[in-house]
């Protein structure tokens, strides 16, 4: 048992614990009543507005957290003149903030951080942090990728943002995180090349009986081509044996299909297993630095994209001689599995998928391929789910068209809530994919689809000076022989 004592010289500042102890009165006051007589669509708008006044409570905790440790440096570096290191200057601030945000203080030195890059690097996202248009977890899944760049770069986003700033409307967690980690990538593709390499050289399986449960705990490391693919096989296994009505669980089945490659004589090895990676022209021939995206997985450095393509090992202090002369070692030796890759390009200069159709009111299987490597995670305003259904937007019994315009990934629990009396869903525009959600609450939501490449949408006019290249190339090759000219080159493209 514990309690909160203040010390005799750090008395509370009584007029601030009126003044919020007031606000929090008359907010009372107000919802006293909704809370009681209040509609459904009044009752959602409340429960969003409340959630705005707690985003902009948590940026005012920011900026008292950052000050506190400017004050904590300020004094330690007062006693301590010959200390430079910043874990020693700022000693003692994560945990003065956690106690008093009554939390565990594992993990506040990286809040710490967060509220330097918020206040020193990134006062956009600062200003729209103040103004509740993010929530608390939404601006840590933005910061904390941040940390892998300089201070102009953070600074060059924070740019980017603000004439984009509807780049993450209603977007979740992950894939919000997802989106600066695709941009850190541009500029920190190499390091990661190096972290996976040296990952991949320590990959092992580990095997731990447990004597009293009479089960087996397997654990492991393992590349994230055969890691992403094992993982897409099982899943699809286990979707399919569940579907004729089998009685297990999906994930005791994908327990027992993985026992069974080394148990069941009839197993099929070697697996011929598949991923999808989707990159642009230009990472892929030209050597460009825009990351690739890993179905299932994320973002990938581009080099190591490249890698997977070529079916060959860059190692990084190789010259493209010495790469063409050495092949790759086996990923994993003890499992012998051919992955295929499906290479989904985008158009050039795009960062569109392209789209396919069909008469049947069911999805053929490679419509729900193309639509689930669109849409990567549920559709849904906020939710990062697995996609586990591909539906219709507007409801086939409703007149909607079988078609990847007219589809979305959900997970199960979203497209079963779809179905709720008053619950609307539009599609706004083609490229990018673009629908309106309309709960029948009193709110909508827009909802759209990832660039397959890169970290923002773009304008269209942007994607028709990047295709120029393209055209040039083209006009190239259909010139009559001997002309004398050179075909462009990297320099020849568009910035």
């Amino acid at each position: 048992m514990s309690e909160t004592v203040n010390s005799s010289g750090d008395q509370p500042d009584p007029s601030l614990h009126g003044k919020i102890q007031a606000v929090i009165e008359e907010l009372e006051s107000v919802l006293a009543y909704r809370e009681e007589h209040g509609t459904k669509s009044q009752c959602a708008q409340a429960i969003s507005e409340i959630e705005s006044a707690i985003a902009t409570l948590n940026y005012h905790q920011a900026a008292l957290s950052n000050q506190l440790e400017i004050d904590v440096v300020q004094s330690n570096s007062e006693k301590n003149p010959g200390s430079k290191a910043q874990g020693q200057l700022n000693r003692g601030a994560a945990s003065a903030v956690a106690l008093a945000r009554r939390s565990d203080p594992h993990g506040f030195q990286t809040y710490l951080e967060n509220c330097r890059i918020l206040f020193q690097s990134t006062p956009h996202l600062a200003a729209a942090f103040s103004r509740g248009e993010f929530t608390e977890a939404q601006i840590r899944a933005i910061l904390t990728p941040l940390h892998s760049v300089k201070e102009e770069r953070r600074t060059e986003f924070d740019d980017f943002f603000a004439k984009n700033p509807k780049m993450f409307e209603n977007l979740g967690n992950r894939k919000i995180s997802d989106a600066v980690y695709d941009f850190t990538l541009t500029y920190a593709s190499d390091q990661q090349c190096k972290e996976q390499k040296s990952a991949e050289e320590k990959r092992f399986v580990k095997f731990t009986p447990n004597s009293r449960t009479g089960m087996m705990r397997v654990n492991g490391s393992i590349p994230i081509s055969a890691g992403m693919a094992m993982k897409n096989d099982m899943k699809a296994t286990a979707r399919s044996i569940k579907a004729k009505g089998d009685s297990r669980t999906r994930a005791q089945i994908e327990a027992d299909y993985f026992s069974s490659f080394c148990t069941n004589s009839e197993a099929k090895i070697p697996l011929t297993l598949t991923l999808g990676l989707i990159m642009t022209d230009k990472t892929l021939f030209l050597g460009d630095r825009n990351p690739a995206h890993l179905e299932g997985y994320g973002v990938i450095a581009p080099q190591y994209a490249r890698e997977l393509v070529a079916g060959q090992e860059i190692m990084n202090n190789m010259t493209l001689a010495d790469m063409a002369a050495t092949r790759s070692p086996a990923f994993v030796e003890t499992l012998e599995a051919t992955v295929e890759l499906i290479r989904l390009y985008t158009a050039p200069g795009d960062k569109e998928l392209i789209a396919m159709d069909s008469k049947a009111r069911i999805f053929p299987e490679k419509m729900k391929k193309f639509v689930k490597i669109r849409d990567r995670h549920c559709r849904t305003p906020f939710c990062d789910g697995t996609i586990e259904e591909i539906d219709h937007v507007t409801q086939a019994y409703l007149g909607g068209h079988t078609c990847v315009i007219n589809s979305d990934g959900r997970c199960k629990l979203c497209n079963q809530a779809k179905e709720t009396p008053g619950w609307q869903e539009f599609v706004l525009k083609s490229g990018p994919h673009s629908m309106l959600i309309n709960t029948g609450m009193g709110i909508r939501y827009r909802s759209t689809a990832p660039p397959a490449t890169g970290f923002a949408h773009k304008p269209y006019p942007q994607h028709m000076s990047e295709a120029d290249w393209v055209s040039t190339f083209e006009e190239w090759l259909n010139r009559p022989p001997d002309t004398g000219s050179s075909p462009p080159g990297i320099e020849d493209i568009p910035a």
